[in-house]
């Protein structure tokens, strides 16, 4: 059998393509792949499958997929409940930590358009010391994790303007530098909101359309997801400009090195929809992630359990809706061909937003 080409590949995950300054300015998107790789398979399958799928935030994919499949009742437990939940907590942390540094250290220079002022500590190191908050509080906060994040969520906005322009810090001196920019277009926030009545009508919304994932709406309004977006955050509706919406991701590696818990932790859980159905969810570095499980009936003659369908709902379709904040907002940007404007305002944006796929930026006719 001979290897998939580039473009089959690329075909398979998705990609979007982004046209700023146009009413139109996303369009493309994935293919529902998860009910394809997992239709008919035995549910205890779920997990591995799905990890091995979305490989970029693994651990997350593997966590919700545990929890869906395990409250749908395909699940058998090996450990105490509390046990449980303390390491799904820890790898999340740990793994939410990884995606941000990476993101940090190899998207950020590319999309905000930012000149490195100095050479970046090497990405391996900072994705090996996602564990350690001594290298956080030196190579990305310059200080201790508590004080910068008291100093963040009394004043959001001036927070990070003082830190950007005094810390010597890399990802400091990437905000610092893109400041012109990402801080001068706004969009206010339309959070999308977890709480119990509402995972239920998300249940039911995404039982009802296989659509639904691919352009999933909250009230029937398209909502965003991110890391402004945490319930348990009273100024999440003050990241109006993608320079919050970005300092709210450093925000993030404080709140999660500081590992207070509580008010901090990293949320998730699951809920059985109907016998044989339910939804696991997590927050996890670019949202709330959401995977929703059916089950084959007893009577289907299979000698195990298994899936009949299965629908991922990730943070990338919440925010690349084609009526969404990220699609207004880019549709605003004025062209300004001519002094590269339109480039940089474009790559604060999707800097922000962070699409877990390929994406290409086309001014053409803009």
């Amino acid at each position: 059998m001979s290897a998939a080409t580039p473009a089959a590949l690329a075909a398979l995950a998705g990609q979007y393509r982004v046209r700023p300054g146009r009413p139109d300015s996303i369009a493309g998107g994935r293919p529902p792949l998860a009910a394809a790789l997992l239709r008919g398979q035995p549910a205890a399958s779920a997990a591995s499958r799905l990890s091995a799928l979305f490989a970029l935030c693994g651990l997350a994919h593997r966590l919700c997929a545990e929890l869906a499949v395990g409250a749908a009742g395909a699940s058998v437990e090996h450990e105490r409940e509390d046990d449980a939940n303390a390491a799904h907590a820890a790898m999340l942390t740990r793994e939410t930590l990884a995606v941000h540094l990476r993101c940090i250290w190899t998207d950020w220079p590319v999309r905000l358009a930012a000149a490195a002022p100095h050479r970046p500590p090497d990405v391996g190191t900072a994705v090996e010391a996602a564990g350690a908050p001594e290298w956080v509080e030196r190579h990305v906060l310059g200080k201790p994790a508590r004080q910068w994040l008291a100093h963040w969520t009394d004043d959001p906005r001036g927070c990070l303007s003082a830190w950007s322009a005094r810390a010597e810090t890399f990802p400091a001196r990437l905000l610092a530098d893109c400041r012109a920019y990402a801080d001068t277009t706004r969009a206010s926030p339309r959070p999308l909101v977890i709480d119990e009545a509402r995972l239920s009508e998300l249940a039911t919304a995404i039982a009802g359309s296989p659509a639904f994932a691919q352009a999933p709406l909250q009230h029937g309004l398209p909502a965003e997801t991110g890391v402004w977006t945490r319930s348990d955050d009273p100024r999440a509706l003050d990241y109006d400009t993608p320079w919050l919406r970005l300092g709210a991701r450093v925000a993030d590696v404080a709140r999660l090195v500081a590992g207070s818990g509580g008010a901090g932790a990293l949320r998730f859980g699951a809920r059985t929809c109907a016998p044989g159905e339910a939804i696991g969810w997590c927050e996890m570095a670019r949202g709330v992630l959401v995977h929703w499980v059916r089950l084959a009936p007893d009577d289907a003659g299979f000698d195990d359990i298994r899936i009949e369908d299965y629908r991922v709902v990730a943070p990338t379709e919440w925010n690349f809706h084609r009526q969404g904040t990220l699609a207004q907002a880019l549709s605003r940007l004025d062209p300004a061909p001519d002094d590269g404007a339109l480039a940089a305002r474009t790559g604060v944006w999707m800097g922000a937003f962070d699409p877990c796929i390929a994406y290409t930026v086309d001014t053409d006719g803009a």
